[in-house]
């Protein structure tokens, strides 16, 4: 196990615009949007605080490259316990970081943001392991920060399963009536156009590697993957638990393990995303599916994600997955239009001036 990132000691009492709590040693999405909001503060002149909670404390491993990127000391710094900081807005990313007790520095802030990005369950069927407690993240909150936290889902699939499965651990929470959504920045995202031609469709997919990332037979993982000639299916993210359910991998798919490439440099080349995952397990918000979109690859996804990608995305059941992509690379005018669609819509909702309006927003009600 890799050594702790070391924090250098602090000056005196710190005043940020921004702190953010979060483990900052994922590698996946938590630190993704970590570091999303990072640089749209950065791009708005805001200054922020880092306060690195653990998963497991005791393992601390080192801190993500790309949070250590942008670290400077001045509009972006380490806090460590023993420093005393405040700040207009706390945002504490990812309640697990809550479930076991940490030291913490002395922070005052005007309000504190707890984001939901991942339900209490880690799925909804039979035997759904449990990643942490409603109540005692909340009361860890008040022990650390001496105030309530306003609680964000970051997406509507999130708020859903709350209400449906977590009433009664509701009662005493601050819940947002306003969802936490993701950012992106496009202009870093967006490819200059589709791949040359080639004689296979590329049908891609991106995820990490787990049995509720997947979907949950082999006759669905092979309708919306298939092992055929026609397509050639790119995988980033690793393929065991697909290997496992079929005994092999199709001839046809190419999997990249998770980590070996970046996102931006794999989107450049596919035709079309697909995504399809466990019906047992609620997607948080599907980061994957809008770095898809901002890159410019039309995305073919399941209606549970309608609700909040709108027309971004082309909705289907699995049967319905092939029909759509022949649809989308037999019409060049459709392959564009659902492009520039998706890309207005993530610009719209989802990019970096969409977080710094909040940010404001939050400060006008506290």
């Amino acid at each position: 196990m890799a050594d702790p990132t070391p924090i250098p000691p602090s000056e005196s009492f710190k005043q940020y615009d921004v702190i953010i709590a979060s483990d900052f040693t994922l590698p996946g999405g938590t630190t993704a949007s970590n570091v999303e909001e990072v640089k749209a503060q950065l791009g708005a002149g805001l200054t922020t605080g880092l306060v690195p909670l653990y998963f497991n404390p005791r393992a601390k491993d080192v801190m993500h490259p790309a949070i250590l990127s942008l670290i400077d000391g001045r509009r972006v710094a380490l806090l460590r316990p023993g420093d005393q900081a405040s700040c207009e807005a706390m945002i504490i990313r990812h309640p697990r970081i809550l479930q076991v007790k940490q030291e913490v520095p002395f922070i005052t802030a005007g309000r504190i943001h707890l984001i939901v990005n991942q339900t209490p369950k880690r799925s909804y069927g039979k035997g759904g392991e449990t990643v942490y407690e409603i109540g005692s993240c909340d009361r860890r909150v008040q022990d650390y920060f001496h105030q309530k936290p306003l609680w964000h889902p970051i997406g509507p699939g999130i708020r859903d399963t709350l209400l449906k499965n977590h009433a009664n651990a509701l009662t005493n929470i601050q819940l947002s009536p306003s969802d936490w959504l993701n950012i992106i920045d496009t202009s870093q995202w967006r490819r200059s156009g589709r791949p040359a031609p080639h004689n296979k469709i590329r049908i891609g997919r991106h995820a990490r590697d787990r049995f509720e990332k997947w979907p949950a037979n082999k006759r669905e993982l092979l309708t919306v993957y298939p092992d055929s000639p026609e397509y050639e299916i790119r995988i980033l993210g690793g393929a065991d638990i697909p290997r496992h359910m079929l005994g092999r991998l199709p001839a046809n798919w190419i999997v990249t393990p998770y980590g070996a490439q970046s996102p931006r440099a794999f989107l450049q080349e596919l035709d079309v995303f697909v995504y399809y995952i466990h019906p047992h397990c609620v997607e948080g918000f599907g980061r994957v599916i809008f770095e898809a979109m901002a890159s410019g690859v039309p995305v073919v996804v399941p209606d549970d994600y309608q609700s909040l990608f709108g027309e971004a995305a082309i909705y289907a059941k699995p049967d319905e997955v092939r029909e759509a992509v022949h649809r989308l690379m037999e019409d060049d005018v459709y392959y564009k239009r659902q492009v520039d669609t998706a890309l207005a819509y993530v610009e719209r909702k989802f990019g970096y001036s969409a977080h710094v309006e909040r940010l404001a927003m939050t400060k006008e009600r506290a």
